[in-house]
């Protein structure tokens, strides 16, 4: 592996830690500031405002990285979230902790950036492989993450962002001395247009890619579906298996590392031998299968034997994310993938909401519903995954 990719995957394991670190401490430092009666609304609050922030700016970032280049817009993101951890694990006042949440939005953005610059400096053929690798990496994040806020906050509140804030700073170096802008096709000439800087613009230009639109469209299912387990865990362990605050740790270490695991070594084998297409459609039933055996489940084991089926299922996005990469020209990388990740983000700021909603209307009839609602999004997608993926097949 090339030195840029290894800045790159450092970069995003270091945004994925930063998410993850916030979770198990973010409650004491909303006491701190906020006072116990309003936690949970500020708690709410503040993980949207993070989600709305990656939304909005990860076309901006995109389009700039296009534009600009990808390393200087890098570099910019590293810094931005130094700054947002030294800010959030010292903020005096709740409002600067929103300005610091906001702040860490903007910079968690670049993935588009990461995910860009990656295109640029893989072959076509292997740029699936490399994003699957790259999710792989962001899953050991999401495990150290919540282990690191929670051990770490335990001695020193402060402590966990003052780690986050110093690998930022070392990445930052790396990426400094490290990363070459990668040679790639610019156009300097015409300059950023406003609408280029609006995420809900980015996603109208889309329209005009009739080719592109039908696997946007199994890409948004399969984020807005991927929300139920990631929303549902912890709620659903508690109410159908009363699960301990251990136990819940354990499945989501058990998760995550799984989830790593198919990312970096099933991911390319299965698109050896089944193409990207063939990937995509496995993804989409391992998922299903795992949606559907979640939803029968009666025993509190059950979810740890059915964790392989939804781990392994995850390789359907970076297979369908690697297709749609081939479809745009090396100008416009970072604007495509600039959508995909407002895309991505737009689902995580509506998903949860709806996921927990409809689980709090039906947890004492059938709490199962959720689960099953996610595999009839599934089977209503497949008709149009099928004629989408047959047109890509003729068109090749």
């Amino acid at each position: 592996m090339n030195r840029a990719l290894t800045v790159l995957y450092l970069a995003a394991l270091i945004d994925a830690i930063g998410v993850g670190l916030i979770i198990p401490i973010l409650p004491s430092l909303l006491r701190r500031l906020a006072g116990g009666g309003s936690t949970a609304m500020h708690y709410g609050a503040l993980v949207s405002t993070f989600a709305l922030m990656q939304f909005l700016f990860a076309p901006l970032l995109g389009a700039a990285s296009d534009r600009f280049g990808r390393r200087p817009v890098l570099l910019l993101s590293l810094l931005g979230g130094a700054t947002d951890y030294l800010l959030t694990g010292f903020a005096p006042s709740l409002w600067l902790l929103y300005v610091a949440r906001a702040i860490g939005g903007i910079t968690a953005a670049n993935m588009a950036v990461i995910a860009a610059t990656i295109a640029d400096v893989t072959p076509e053929g292997d740029r699936a492989r490399r994003y699957g690798q790259l999710n792989a990496v962001m899953g050991i994040g999401w495990i150290l993450g919540p282990i690191l806020g929670g051990t770490l906050g335990q001695l020193w509140l402060v402590l966990p962002f003052l780690l986050a804030a110093a690998l930022n700073g070392l990445n930052l170096l790396l990426a400094w001395f490290m990363l070459p802008e990668p040679d790639r096709v610019r156009d300097r000439s015409t300059p950023i247009r406003l609408s280029q800087m609006n995420a809900f613009s980015s996603l109208r230009r889309l329209r005009t890619m009739p080719a592109l639109l039908p696997m946007i469209g199994i890409f948004c299912v399969m984020c807005v579906v991927g929300q139920i387990p990631i929303s549902l865990w912890v709620l659903y362990g508690q109410a159908r298996y009363a699960w301990t605050p251990l136990v819940v740790g354990c499945s989501f270490a058990c998760y995550g590392l799984l989830f790593a695991l198919s990312q970096a070594f099933l991911t390319a084998p299965l698109i050896r031998g089944l193409g990207e297409r063939g990937t995509i459609l496995l993804g989409m039933m391992l998922d299903a299968g795992g949606f559907l055996l979640m939803g029968l489940a009666g025993r509190g084991w059950m979810p740890f034997a059915i964790m392989p089926l939804l781990a392994g299922g995850g390789v359907g996005l970076p297979a369908l994310q690697g297709s749609m990469s081939r479809d745009v020209g090396p100008a416009r990388q970072g604007e495509l993938q600039g959508t995909l990740s407002s895309l991505a983000n737009l689902a995580g700021i509506g998903g949860p909401l709806l996921v927990t909603t409809l689980f709090a209307a039906t947890v004492h009839t059938l709490p199962g519903t959720v689960w099953f609602v996610g595999v009839a999004a599934y089977l209503a997608c497949a008709g149009l995954a099928a004629r989408a993926l047959i047109r890509r097949a003729a068109a090749d």
